[in-house]
């Protein structure tokens, strides 16, 4: 069977001497893992070249029905992202939702919410005259609720400790909390939309709590959730 959609690049890993398997994000299908022949080898590969991260491609594979592996026929750039290749702080935040998309999105099933809220998102990074030290942290949280597990909105005079568990705001500190500074900041954040993160300003001592909250929330609730690499590197941008 024939499948053409648009895709997200996740991940790509070397499989052979001249092939790569390629995970990436799909409209119709969900998650897919595609074989691309000749997309190693050369300076000025440009099969290598579209496989890059985050590339948005309109693609043509052939599926093999009930195996792991399918076979791409054709692919071509469905959007050029302008500014993200070239800024240190939107390519760092790009690499933690590719790794984190890695560690949620495990399903061959077609999800049009969350494909279109993934174009949403990465879009608006990419026209985004400056780049927004918090924007990963509210793509995280708005990420949350496509996965079905988004916070009770709570938060009040009595309710000031966030709990991991059930994911609401409580009147009492606890071992599943945030402490009372992270939980404000982050019902902060809930209640801030994209196009107003400029607005919060949050120390960076503040920030990298704050994530840290977010991605504990996210063990709790992701069965096998595992600790990303990447947030070590925009410590080390955003520094």
């Amino acid at each position: 069977m024939i499948l053409g959609t648009n895709a997200l690049v996740l991940q790509v890993i070397p499989f052979s001497d001249n092939s790569v398997i390629a995970k990436v994000y799909t409209e119709q299908r969900g998650l897919l893992s595609i074989v691309v022949k000749g997309a190693r080898g050369g300076k000025r590969n440009r099969k290598a070249a579209l496989l890059q991260t985050l590339n948005l491609l309109d693609i043509s594979v052939m599926l093999r029905e009930n195996r792991d592996l399918h076979y791409l026929r054709e692919m071509r750039l469905l959007h050029p992202w302008k500014s993200i290749p070239l800024s240190l702080v939107k390519t760092s935040q790009a690499l933690f939702i590719a790794e984190l998309l890695r560690h949620v999105i495990r399903e061959e099933e077609k999800n049009e919410s969350l494909f279109s809220f993934l174009m949403q998102a990465l879009l608006l990074l990419d026209e985004m005259d400056t780049p927004q030290p918090l924007f990963h942290h509210k793509f995280s949280l708005e990420l949350s609720r496509l996965l079905g597990f988004y916070p009770l909105e709570n938060y009040d005079d009595q309710n000031l400790f966030f709990q991991f568990t059930d994911g609401e705001f409580h009147d009492s500190y606890g071992e599943t909390c945030c402490d009372r500074e992270d939980s404000y900041a982050l019902f902060q954040l809930m209640k801030c939309g994209f196009e107003n993160l400029a607005e919060l300003k949050m120390p960076r001592k503040n920030r990298q709590q704050l994530l840290r909250c977010i991605l504990l929330y996210y063990k709790w609730h992701m069965p096998g959730f595992k600790d990303l690499h990447t947030p070590e590197v925009l410590e080390e941008v955003f520094g």
